[in-house]
């Protein structure tokens, strides 16, 4: 079963200074072709989940648009979850098939109020992803709750580690990262919505989480297969790759190169909070899989 993240286009009407894409990036307006992309969903064995991201969806031409979804539905029936900016409203994201996610980040994201407006008038429900730069994780908690609960359409929220790539190279540790998450969790304020943070760190706790990257595929403008993967600067960036075959090799090599005997050696190995698995050297501020985070609930739960 596999959880497939097409990005269609690179192009975006934003150009956010933590965006994991390069400005060049941004203004290309390449797109897969749909030939392209019939051709590598039919080499994917089982496809549980879809989700189209970018650059912006909303930026896609309507023909376009409709002509991914008609392929993608040769291959997977159920919803799609659209992330945006929602900056622009696409006729697309209304579509009773479809689930939006939107990138919200408070005033460290363009067009704030605009977007923030776009979802007090939503007329379906939304999910919202906010990143953890370093704007963000020093804003005040209560109030972003409140302002969250302010919008009825919000139906859930997750906070999404930053991760230093190719493009941007801010300074948010992974233990900061869990300490804003911490706060979210212990936050006095109501929240009116779910915070799926919560839930993954349930869910990694109960070992129903794959951390590692076997079940999770990319598929990119340029036509290929792509993966998580880092640079000798320990930067983050796509991998693209040719074939399904290319893949399932990169997923054998992922286990062996790029895990660390801390890693191997931790209880959370293999069902722990990481995205992708990255080469851990120690545990000064905690490591990606957020070990820190699971051992306080481990501990609480316990308890």
């Amino acid at each position: 079963m596999f959880t497939v993240s097409i990005n269609p286009s690179y192009f975006c009407n934003f150009r956010c200074d933590f965006c994991y894409l390069t400005p060049e990036q941004l203004g290309d307006q390449k797109k897969i072709s749909l030939e392209k992309l019939d051709e590598l969903l039919a080499d994917i064995p089982k496809i549980d989940y879809i989700d189209l991201y970018g650059g912006e969806i909303g930026a896609l031409k309507k023909d376009y648009f409709y002509g991914l979804k008609d392929t993608i539905r040769k291959h997977y029936a159920d919803e799609i979850n659209i992330i945006t900016n929602y900056s622009m409203l696409h006729d697309g994201f209304y579509d009773e098939d479809v689930y939006l996610s939107v990138s919200y980040d408070f005033e460290a994201r363009e067009k704030s109020d605009l977007v923030y407006k776009n979802m007090l008038m939503s007329p379906v429900p939304v999910a919202v992803l906010i990143l953890a730069t370093p704007e963000v994780i020093n804003k005040d908690v209560e109030e972003m709750i409140t302002m969250l609960n302010m919008c009825s359409s919000i139906d859930s929220v997750e906070i999404k580690p930053y991760s230093i790539n190719q493009a941007n190279a801010f300074n948010v540790t992974h233990k900061e990262f869990e300490e804003f998450v911490i706060k979210w969790i212990e936050s006095t304020t109501t929240k009116n919505f779910q915070f799926v943070n919560s839930d993954r760190i349930q869910s990694s706790l109960n070992k129903e989480y794959n951390a590692f990257s076997d079940n999770h595929i990319y598929i990119t403008p340029n036509g290929k297969y792509g993966v998580l993967e880092f640079d000798k600067n320990d930067k983050e960036y796509f991998l693209e790759l040719d074939t399904w075959n290319d893949y399932i090799e990169w997923t054998k090599k992922e286990k062996d190169s790029n895990v660390s005997e801390i890693c191997r050696s931790c209880k959370y190995f293999g069902t722990c909070l990481t995205e992708h698995y990255r080469y851990v050297e120690n545990l000064d501020n905690s490591c990606n899989g957020y070990r820190g985070l699971l051992e306080k609930y481990d501990e609480r739960m316990a308890n």
